[in-house]
């Protein structure tokens, strides 16, 4: 079919934008980030990681995961 709709376009578009969102985060954000959704670590193990408590990393990856989302939605 010519001229069908791609539903995978919007994906593209969002993972070329994550990018520069990502790198508006600090390096500590990064860094929990990568570990909690490419890593697949628990809080619990990335809080061993990077020397805090598992709340901590909670509320580190809340705040991150906020800065992604405005920085997205400013995108789109």
């Amino acid at each position: 079919m010519l001229g069908g709709e791609d539903g995978e376009f919007e994906l593209a578009e969002l993972r070329v934008a994550l990018g520069p969102a990502l790198a508006t985060l600090d390096e500590r954000e990064q860094k929990i980030l990568t570990l909690r959704f490419y890593g697949n670590l628990t809080q619990s193990q990335i809080a061993e990681q990077i020397g805090v408590s598992q709340m901590h990393v909670s509320r580190l990856l809340a705040r991150a995961l906020t800065k992604l989302r405005g920085q997205l939605a400013d995108a789109f």
